[in-house]
């Protein structure tokens, strides 16, 4: 699907233009266009991409095709983003990612995405961009889409966080399911480290959008990515702490685990100690010779049960005096 909205110099605004008018709602001084293009790349983004706006051709062959880590690259008369959203995935510490790809030129901007994304619906409205969005120039609109995205990141960090503290609890409980919780710890080790990935990249992005480094951003928007590169800044610190912390929940986990195999080992050890005199005597006296003098007597036997329970009760204070129980 692809939305083309337009602002004319005289202050009005068209939604969903004719595509066949794009190239000379372009062409026309004082108008500002903003086209959404939703759903799987096709030909027919392709050609409105390289025949309408004469992007070039590598910008365009990144734009229709997913994967890339987050990057600006400037082409003098245009800018190409890639910028990257997340989301909670099925699992509590699973998380989604998905790309937006911006052409940002000095009198239009192009988005190009796979789903509908909430933030680009809210703005799709006629009435806010009359004295707002289009109203204060494309660049000035993809802060406000920025802007929105970063915000976002803002209450899956939060639910990350509490998700961590409750697996951080779990680590020490003793009848939770062991397999089960260290899948838990590193599905959440995993999305910790591409927050990070995905953060830090775009951190540098939002730096350069607020330097005077691009023509095509005015100076007075400037201050606006700056603001958004402060956001940046807190919210990919707080995911490279959520990576050690997954990291060091982990190893903890470990070691508990580790912890609780030796007491377990020192259990089985002692009881096996104590059985070994008792499984001597036992067998000595399991032995089948005719001339074993100690069979005839019939106070023996209480003697033998007597000297077991002597030599465990024996071993048992031995254990317990060296703090081993």
């Amino acid at each position: 699907m692809i939305r083309i909205m337009c602002r004319y110099a005289d202050g009005q605004v068209e939604m969903d233009a004719p595509l066949e008018r794009l190239a000379d709602l372009l062409k026309e001084a004082g108008n500002v266009v903003w086209v959404d293009m939703q759903g799987r790349s096709n030909s027919q983004h392709e050609r409105i991409l390289a025949d309408v706006f004469h992007f070039h051709p590598l910008a365009i062959e990144d734009a229709l095709k997913d994967s890339h880590v987050p990057k600006l690259d400037d082409y003098g008369t245009y800018l190409y983003l890639v910028f990257h959203i997340v989301a909670l995935g099925a699992e509590p510490m699973d998380i989604d990612t998905q790309e937006i790809d911006v052409f940002l030129g000095p009198n239009y901007l192009v988005t190009l995405h796979e789903d509908v994304r909430r933030s680009i619906e809210r703005l799709w409205n006629a009435e806010h961009h009359v004295e707002v969005g289009l109203a204060r120039g494309p660049a000035m609109l993809l802060y406000e889409l920025l802007d929105a995205q970063i915000d976002n990141f803002i209450p899956l960090i939060d639910a990350f966080e509490e998700e961590l503290e409750r697996l951080g609890d779990d680590i020490f409980r003793i009848d939770q399911e062991q397999r089960e919780l260290l899948n838990r710890l590193l599905t959440a080790k995993s999305s910790a480290l591409r927050l990070v990935r995905i953060l830090a990249p775009q951190r540098e992005l939002l730096g350069r959008l607020s330097t005077g480094e691009y023509r095509v951003v005015p100076s007075q928007v400037r201050l606006y990515y700056r603001d958004i590169y402060d956001h940046l800044m807190r919210l990919a610190s707080l995911a490279d702490s959520m990576r050690d912390l997954a990291s060091s929940t982990i190893e903890t986990h470990l070691a508990l685990v580790n912890n609780r195999m030796n007491e377990v080992m020192k259990l089985l050890t002692m009881v096996s100690t104590i059985f070994i005199p008792l499984s001597f005597l036992a067998g000595v006296y399991g032995m089948n010779f005719e001339h074993m003098p100690e069979l005839e007597i019939w106070w023996f036997y209480p003697l033998i049960w007597g000297v077991f329970l002597s030599i465990a009760l024996t071993m048992l204070w031995i254990f317990r005096r060296k703090k081993w129980l």
